[in-house]
């Protein structure tokens, strides 16, 4: 007999621990380890729980669940983290993916459903809930196609998101105002966005800046 699969949640409402602790007692094969509901302690007690995946809320509170994933990747790389919350979208799975989570699941979805898309996380690596897997890997696909920022397009990028304007990019890069405005052009033809607020607003949607 296989070992049952420890689970430990972090969310800051009460109800969705009682939940997954319940669902942990159905299940013969899988066991509930504990819960917090704050993001201060949350690691240090996944380190000690060492659970085979963490169900992580993308919103605690003021706080986001990014920091709490990347952490607990990085610290306890035998540890799956799942996002379970009640929204998501192709860009917010993207994002989850990128930091090394292993799962997005919403809390819309049945809660009978839930064993069998932690198994899948356990056996395959990687569950995307149902809703949310179309839109993604069209994304992704999407993705593809579209064209990458160099290094010195995505630092100019990144200032324009900061409020510089051309002459204050050039300054800063040390490149001419015309060599500033010149690779500004040919990202605005190679993205068909029609603005530096575009630029901007593509280069966040590709994950390229912050």
């Amino acid at each position: 007999m296989t070992d049952p699969i420890a689970i430990f949640s972090i969310d800051d409402h009460e109800i969705i621990h009682q939940g997954i602790e319940r669902m942990a007692e159905r299940e013969p094969d899988f066991v509930f380890l504990g819960a917090t509901g704050k993001i201060t302690n949350a690691e240090s007690e996944v380190a000690a729980a060492r659970p085979d995946i963490v169900m992580l809320d993308l919103f605690i509170g003021e706080d986001q669940g990014w920091s709490v994933c990347r952490d607990i990747v990085t610290s306890m790389p035998d540890t799956k983290v799942v996002f379970y919350t009640g929204y998501g979208n192709a860009q917010l799975v993207e994002k989850a993916i990128q930091l090394g989570a292993s799962g997005f699941i919403l809390k819309t979805s049945p809660l009978s459903d839930l064993p069998d898309m932690l198994r899948t996380v356990v056996r395959v690596g990687q569950c995307i809930d149902p809703s949310l897997l179309k839109e993604w890997v069209d994304s992704r696909r999407a993705r593809t196609k579209a064209p990458d920022f160099n290094d010195q397009e995505i630092l100019i990028v990144s200032m324009i998101a900061d409020g510089l304007d051309n002459y204050a990019i050039s300054e800063r890069l040390h490149l001419s105002f015309h060599t500033v405005k010149f690779h500004i052009g040919k990202m605005l033809k190679r993205t068909g966005e029609s603005n530096r607020a575009g630029l901007v607003r593509f280069a966040k949607e590709k994950f390229l800046i912050d």
